[in-house]
């Protein structure tokens, strides 16, 4: 089946459309609030047009596409799943991956019939790693039950959230994990198609991806002729820088090649998606789990982790940690000994001022909130969000409102402009903080419109884009207003 080609509207939609690659530098949230620790490089990225928003180097932030090294990579958990080959450095072959064990969830799935493998995955309670948290067997099996003559699988690499990287470390050093998770869902739900949609940001992941497509193919585990494996293809889809698109049904229209606008709810993509049949679009941390789930079993997997949020989860620490990297632990783990322990406490000993976990449009944890315990719901508890599992934390020379402008200035940046509460609250809270920043505060005025606003977005938008930013606004204002508001 053909990708359509671009239109000329697309152009006006992608902040980099198709061009020679350039030095970029990086704007993300996690590259601001650590700005003090190479100014300069903060500087040239704010004068970037257009700015260029997470490049998944956020343990090296303040960065730019020159920017080299690695962050720390190491596992918590009681048992090893997602970082399992990574933590020993890249796997740099298939011949590599099969030494280390791989493939043996695909042989197995293949033993078994197609809805046996949604049972396991149903059984280990495995949630959707991208920030919804849906239960992932439950979106297989709606794929699975929809009679179609085709069904594809979308794997979304389109790691946008400034501060999140693990995406890009498993798309570049471990691709053959996340290409066996994404054969075995399509053995799951039968589809005849695996499509990956990965961000522009990440050449190192595309070129890696690709590699271990051609060496699969070769070896019979995937395409159309396969012999050991599923017989499907897989393709490799970028974007072009739109954050939006990470968004499932903005994605799918992307890669028909129509304007990546989110679309209503319901139908559901598992029911109508690519090319109007049922997909299932898992995201690469998510599809990195399912072949440790068949080997080794459901049961097993669920073991780990605490109340609703099973098995393991890897966060991102930014850059401004004695110990910035991708660290993979239970679910249940206090934040305070993430912050503390794992992460080592802020560079230089600075004091602690507030921690986003989830990405740009979450809202911030108070230093006296981190006794929270690391999980979906316990998080929505105290008004924050999991996300991606990135942690953000900013220190005192960080002023709220100038963290609050910067957050709304990348979302009205961002914002598709499809529904007007999106794109007409983005906009007007930009200008609101542009001006509060400028003079240190918020009247309360000014902070009473502000909520206004978020809440009527939080209310009113049609994805999680406006929605999300709603909702960091009328949070972190509530939670910092002796600070900001005079």
């Amino acid at each position: 089946m053909r990708i359509n080609l671009p239109k000329e509207e697309l152009k006006t939609f992608y902040s980099f459309p198709e061009r020679e690659p350039v030095e970029e530098h990086c704007r993300g949230l996690a590259c601001y609030v650590a700005r003090s620790l190479n100014p300069r490089a903060w500087e040239m990225a704010v004068r970037q047009e257009p700015p260029t928003y997470c490049l998944g180097k956020c343990y090296m932030g303040p960065s730019n596409t020159s920017t080299a090294g690695y962050p720390i990579i190491e596992v918590r958990s009681s048992r090893a799943v997602v970082l399992r080959h990574i933590v020993k450095g890249p796997v740099s072959s298939l011949g590599q991956y099969l030494d280390l064990g791989g493939m043996r969830g695909l042989e197995k799935a293949l033993k078994m019939r197609r809805w046996e493998v949604i049972e396991e995955v149903k059984r280990s309670q495995l949630r959707g790693r991208g920030g919804a948290y849906f239960p992932t067997g439950l979106k297989w099996e709606s794929a699975y039950r929809q009679r179609a003559p085709q069904k594809f699988v979308l794997v979304n690499g389109d790691e946008g959230d400034a501060g999140a990287y693990v995406d890009k470390f498993l798309m570049w050093w471990d691709p053959y994990l996340v290409i066996e998770g994404a054969l075995i869902a399509a053995y799951a739900i039968g589809a005849s198609k695996v499509y990956f949609y990965i961000r522009r940001e990440y050449p190192e992941a595309i070129n890696s991806v690709r590699r271990a497509v051609k060496e699969l193919y070769e070896a019979g585990y995937a395409g159309p002729a396969a012999s050991k494996g599923v017989p499907v293809d897989v393709g490799v889809h970028v974007g072009r820088g739109s954050y939006v698109v990470g968004e499932e049904t903005a994605m799918i229209n992307a890669i028909m090649g129509r304007r990546p606008e989110p679309t209503p709810r319901p139908p559901y993509p598992t029911e109508r998606g690519l090319f109007g049949m049922p997909t299932v679009v898992n995201n690469v941390e998510t599809l990195a789990n399912v072949p440790w789930i068949i080997e080794n079993g459901g049961d097993k997997y669920a073991e780990m982790g605490y109340n609703k949020s099973r098995g393991t989860k890897v966060l991102s620490l930014n850059s401004l940690f004695e110990r910035p990297g991708l660290y993979e632990v239970e679910f249940g783990i206090p934040l305070r000994e993430v912050i503390y322990e794992i992460g080592g406490g802020l560079k230089g000993g600075r004091r602690l001022k507030g921690v986003i976990v989830g990405g740009p449009l979450s809202p911030v944890i108070r230093p006296e909130e981190l006794d929270v315990r690391l999980g979906v719901e316990e998080l929505r508890e105290i008004g924050a969000s999991l996300g991606h599992g990135n942690v953000i934390a900013f220190s005192d020379d960080t002023p709220i409102v100038d963290l609050l402008h910067e957050i709304v200035h990348f979302a009205a940046f961002e914002s598709c402009g499809k529904c007007f509460p999106c794109r007409l609250g983005t906009s007007e809270l930009d200008r609101l903080f542009e001006e509060a920043s400028r003079r240190g505060y918020l009247t309360k005025d000014e902070a009473e419109e502000a909520l206004r606003i978020a809440e009527t977005m939080k209310a009113a938008s049609l994805c999680g884009h406006g929605v999300g930013t709603g909702e960091a606004v009328a949070v972190t204002l509530k939670k910092y207003w002796d600070e900001v508001v005079r």
